[in-house]
């Protein structure tokens, strides 16, 4: 490097597990164009790898774990952590996780902005990273152990300073929705990067820094981080933003459901039903009163939305950190169980097997409508009494998933390939897109979430760019970012505005991933949405924050634009692996069947989604990313935005 470098590490550290080789990295060239986190590792996956031919499962793949300029520093809640690779869950490929926690700040503390991790372990090892000191050790006494076993070791062999990435025995086994935890809340979840690190026999990273984060102006970066910090908080900043940070930082995401469920958005017995149901209250705020035992909060954040519980006595006596709202729906709302103490055992169950608890809450959710529609018997689930509402039976079959005992080795692919052997009726049982079940959202509740989840590169998923100024209906926003009042009207099919919308949010996504910041603070939730000029206030302070951390100056269109420039490889990979329009649509029940429930906004039931109307929309939001019919990407818009070597790729794969 000829100069200093501020706000980053200025560092890629670079591991084949195959040969041992540790390469350390000029970091700094990218830090312009490609920001680092999300957009950096998007960039290097689609250079670095053979994105339309790999197996996810190969020595081939690699992972790239990336911060931010942002973090590790004073700014709030700068504690995020992005991880990108190809998937092994979903059918299009593409792999993208986040977590909060600590990691992140470690990782980067010891001198990087990024790790990519090759190849494959002829054993397995874990990976130690402090500051310079980079070894691959052996996993022995390890291998086998659940997430919570493996990190009190680690941490007791290196110290309190050192935080983890690790699998479970979940992705030991390559469970294809395995994840990657790390602390007792926090997970790399959906799309199985547990299982990519189970393929290349890696059971841990674990990363120990000391190393500061220098800034380019440091009072001046304490004194905008300081305001943001003091603003998040202030219950008179905004009616929406302070109620947000009042049932975040009181309940966790879990005590949203009720907002969320205002439109219907909130999915029950596997999508049959949705919106707000009293008998699941347990499941809302109760189940912390009676066993919550504190608030956490990832690192330098002032919300402490995630919470330890402890559920003593009873069937199942258990503690754990969580759950959060994506957890409580799956395994609660979607399957019908409002006993909160069996939900917290499940919970407890996925975190330290290393599951998925949206994939895994859908596993169960399908096969006991499966069961009810009589496709499959108890046969099926080696006796198991898989119904709507048994939440033993839930507890009684997920060992035999994560250790592909009997029917659970069927299972360990997930609901889509597991209906999808079964025939097409029972594929209508599955709410999913690209083969990656739908988090807790209702999608027939709200036209332009509809479109996100299905345009989504890698499954059904909201934080790929659910439209936060439509499902929070703040009209005055959604007029600013997509130029049309009918953006916030959660029933609209007028295409131009949903489309706008839509890639409005994919875009300000990229922001948080790659900046190492919460995206729960920072546009996907209430925070900011009071007011159109509340956005440009957020994007002011974020700005000076990244000038003043890094010596970088962005305006927000530039940052637009590397975020642009990122959706543009995510869409050229998933199409170069065969990704096209009949993929971009909603699934079967969301295109033939009402949904019933109770909520104050919308239509009861909600309509199935109208395929004429929608495929317009599709086409708008087609022509607004400059792809062509079939979704994709012209060779010469790409050419526009920079992206000739993308354009290159990926016409040579076609």
């Amino acid at each position: 490097m000829t100069k200093e470098v501020y706000g980053n590490m200025g560092v890629i550290l670079r591991v084949d597990l195959t040969t041992g080789t540790i390469i350390r990295e000029d970091a700094s060239s990218y830090n312009k164009e490609w920001l680092g986190g999300r957009c950096l590792a998007h960039y290097l996956l689609f250079t670095e790898v053979d994105v339309a031919k790999t197996d996810p499962l190969s020595p081939d793949n690699k992972v790239y774990i990336g911060t931010g300029a942002l973090g590790a520093t004073t700014f709030p809640s700068s504690g995020r952590t992005h991880a990108t690779y190809l998937s092994p869950m979903n059918y299009s490929g593409w792999g993208d996780s986040n977590c909060g926690g600590h990691f992140g700040p470690a990782l980067k503390r010891c001198g990087y902005d990024m790790l990519v991790i090759s190849g494959k372990a002829d054993k397995p090892c874990y990976l130690y990273i402090e500051d310079d000191d980079i070894r691959i050790e052996s996993a022995d006494g390890i291998w086998g152990k659940g997430t919570i076993d493996t990190q009190a070791e680690l941490i007791h062999k290196h110290g309190e300073p050192a935080k983890l990435l690790c699998i479970g025995q979940a992705g030991e086994n390559l469970i294809r929705y395995a994840n990657v935890r790390t602390e007792t809340t926090n997970s790399m979840g959906r799309c199985g990067m547990g299982a990519v690190f189970g393929s290349k026999n890696l059971k841990a990273v674990v990363a120990k820094g000391s190393k500061p984060v220098k800034l380019f102006k440091p009072k001046e970066f304490f004194e905008v981080t300081k305001q943001l910090r003091d603003e998040l908080m202030d219950p008179k900043f905004g009616k929406v933003h302070g109620v947000t940070y009042e049932l975040m930082s009181k309940w966790g995401t879990p005590g949203i459901t009720n907002l969320i469920g205002t439109t219907g958005m909130v999915p029950i017995r596997n999508w049959q039903r949705c919106g707000i149901d009293p008998k699941f209250d347990r499941l809302v705020r109760l189940w912390n009163q009676d066993h919550g035992t504190r608030r956490e909060a990832c690192f330098a954040c002032p919300v402490h939305c995630h919470a330890a519980y402890a559920v003593k006595g009873g069937k199942y006596p258990t503690r754990g950190g969580g759950p959060e709202y994506e957890t409580t729906t799956a395994l609660g709302h979607k399957c019908d169980i409002t006993d909160d103490k069996a939900v917290l055992k499940l919970n407890a169950m996925c975190n330290d097997y290393g599951l998925d608890t949206v994939e895994t809450g859908a596993m169960f959710s399908t096969l006991m409508e499966l069961m009810e529609r009589q496709i499959i018997d108890k046969e099926f689930v080696d006796g198991i009494d898989i119904q709507f509402g048994n939440g033993d039976a839930c507890v009684e079959l997920m060992p035999k998933i994560v250790f592909r005992e009997g029917c659970g080795d069927k299972m360990a692919d997930g609901p889509w390939r597991v209906a999808k052997a079964l025939g097409e009726s029972a594929l209508q049982s599955v709410y999913h897109q690209k083969g990656m079940c739908a988090t807790g959202v209702e999608t027939r509740s709200t036209i332009g979430s509809m479109l996100q989840f299905a345009v989504s590169p890698r499954g059904s998923h909201h934080l790929n760019g659910l439209p936060t100024a439509e499902w929070v209906n703040i009209p005055p926003v959604a007029v600013k970012v997509a130029g049309y009042k009918e953006a916030g009207d959660v029933r609209s099919y007028h295409p131009q505005a949903k489309a706008r919308l839509v890639q409005y949010y994919e875009n300000m996504f990229f922001l948080s991933d790659s900046l190492g910041i919460c995206k729960f603070n920072f546009g996907h939730l209430g925070y900011w949405h009071d007011r159109a000029e509340d956005l440009d206030h957020m994007y002011d302070l974020i700005c000076k924050s990244i000038y003043y951390a890094s010596g970088l100056k962005y305006t927000v269109d530039d940052l637009f634009t590397i975020f642009e420039r990122s959706n543009q490889i995510e869409r050229a990979t998933i199409v170069m692996r065969g990704i096209r329009r009949k993929d971009d649509q909603p699934n079967w029940k969301c295109l033939n069947e009402p949904c019933p429930g109770d909520h104050p906004v919308g239509p009861i039931p909600l309509p199935p989604i109208d395929g004429e109307k929608y495929n317009k929309i599709l086409d708008a939001y087609y022509k607004q990313r400059g792809w062509n019919d079939e979704g994709i990407p012209e060779p010469q818009h790409l050419k526009k935005l920079g992206l000739g070597f993308v354009a290159t790729k990926m016409q040579k794969a076609l």
